[in-house]
């Protein structure tokens, strides 16, 4: 998968209803309440935080792209899909920020530097400079090393074999997990820069980038699942435990606890407003969540028949059907569970 192949996905699913830079922020991961109920009302996902060093020139350079093609159109504040790809599907993706959230980069990181390492001494060669200079990641690894017994060749090949085989498992092109391999570094071999990669493959360093987390997206999806307990250890405090961002969690356990949204909003210090973006959250990861708390089911029903008849999600265009309902109920009857179908 491509960056413009996402950008489509990203600007077909917000159609009409969202501005141009609304893709930006997902990609980036910012957690404002907006961006993470968009990825709630439109199914984004496995987009969220991929990207979160993207420059904005790199992304108005991809947009100005799709301008030029006469795929979008900017129709008052929104931004509107004109072309083809309106009828185009995309295809399946191994994508899933919502659920690694950039912790693809530590999985690498750590590789890298065991990578880089085995190597090295494999050849009696104990003196390097480390790949990686994060004090936190050459901790870890030098533990993971002693308890791996790193020094028995056994185990060297073990580790090997296990790489081999989980990322042949991986179900990306061999030039997508090409792209990973040519990362790593060893004994005389140094890893290839984005810039480099991107000139061999013909094609920008962000649509690498992109390849690359997706293939790392399958390849810790593979570890997860399957038997390969060496480089399943990598992946030690990496999987998220919740759906929740760490904050909503917060929310969620004063929630759980029988207070009020003022209540919480007072002791932790926030907006009350804050506070309903986490329940907003809340709504859109558990399935069994209790929306009655909040509204009547005839309100949720009459939100979701609008938005539904309608074929939008944009609470303002709603709220003129409803003005019954507050924007804070409009916003959590679309995070519900069947609310976003």
């Amino acid at each position: 998968m491509l960056f413009e192949d996402i950008l489509i996905i990203l600007l077909k699913a917000v159609d009409g209803e969202r501005t141009v830079s609304s893709p930006y922020h997902l990609l980036k991961g910012k957690k404002s309440g907006q961006t993470l109920q968009d990825i709630g009302y439109y199914k984004l996902y496995p987009y969220f935080g991929i990207l979160p060093k993207l420059e904005k020139d790199v992304y108005d350079q991809a947009v100005e792209k799709l301008f030029q093609k006469g795929l979008i159109a900017i129709d008052g504040q929104v931004v509107r899909m004109t072309g083809v790809p309106v009828e185009q599907k995309p295809g399946p993706t191994l994508l899933d920020g919502w659920k690694y959230r950039g912790s693809e980069q530590v999985f690498m990181a750590r590789l890298s530097l065991i990578v880089q390492t085995l190597s090295h001494i494999q050849q009696k060669s104990r003196i390097f400079d480390p790949v990686v200079i994060s004090e936190d990641i050459q901790r870890w690894v030098k533990i993971y090393l002693n308890k791996m017994n790193y020094k028995d060749p056994a185990q060297c090949k073990a580790f090997k074999d296990e790489m081999i085989h989980s990322l042949g498992a991986v179900a990306v092109s061999e030039r997508q997990k090409m792209i990973v391999i040519q990362r790593l570094s060893g004994l005389k071999i140094g890893g290839l820069t984005w810039e480099q990669i991107s000139r061999a493959e013909k094609q920008t360093v962000t649509d690498a980038q992109v390849q690359a987390i997706e293939t790392l997206h399958g390849w810790m999806s593979v570890l997860e699942q399957g038997s390969y307990p060496l480089l399943r250890n990598l992946l030690d405090g990496l999987i998220q435990q919740s759906a929740l961002t760490e904050t909503a969690r917060r929310t969620e356990s004063y929630f759980k606890n029988g207070r009020k949204l003022e209540e919480i909003a007072a002791l932790r210090g926030l907006k009350t407003s804050t506070i309903e973006d986490h329940v907003v959250e809340m709504a859109m990861n558990d399935p069994g969540f209790d929306i009655l708390e909040f509204m009547e089911a005839a309100l949720f029903a009459r939100i979701i028949a609008v938005s539904q008849s309608q074929n939008t999600k944009r609470l303002r265009d709603i709220k003129e059907k409803v003005p019954e309902a507050s924007y804070f109920q409009l916003r959590l009857a679309l995070a519900a569970k069947g609310g976003i179908e």
